[in-house]
């Protein structure tokens, strides 16, 4: 094999695993899961959706999660938001941003919805930070 050949083969390989870090995620199936992490015996009501996809009202005990799939689009602007609502708190936010999400997941987005706020994990650093506080 020539050297040429050899950078060539380099080049494809670097470029493709580039692709699948960063980047549009065209077709790339991503699934998005919000779990309720609040106290025991606190229910919370869920309600997310993106422009063209309302994904209904889901009731979620403590321990228990809802998740969903789609795949990524090659324009990146995928935006999931949801409403969730618990003793008489409720609050807004955006679970799911193509722009700023995949430098944190790329096919399991996990989300904790705790006293302390709304928690996103990276998967890349195996950790979970707080996105959100909770109004």
């Amino acid at each position: 094999m020539s050297a040429l050949t050899i950078f060539v083969i380099l080049v494809i390989m670097t470029t493709s695993h580039v692709h699948c870090r960063g980047g549009h995620m065209s077709g790339k199936k991503i699934t998005v899961q919000v779990e309720n992490d609040l106290q025991v015996d606190t229910v919370l009501v869920l309600h997310c959706r993106s422009s063209n996809n309302d994904l209904g009202e889901k009731t979620l005990h403590s321990g228990q999660y809802e998740n969903w799939t789609f795949n990524g689009n090659p324009s990146s602007t995928t935006l999931y938001s949801c409403d969730i609502k618990w003793n008489n708190k409720q609050q807004n936010f955006t679970v799911y941003e193509s722009t700023k999400d995949e430098a944190t997941c790329t096919s399991k987005c996990y989300r904790g919805i705790s006293a302390e706020g709304i928690y996103f994990f990276n998967e890349f650093k195996n950790t979970w930070e707080k996105r959100y506080s909770l109004n």
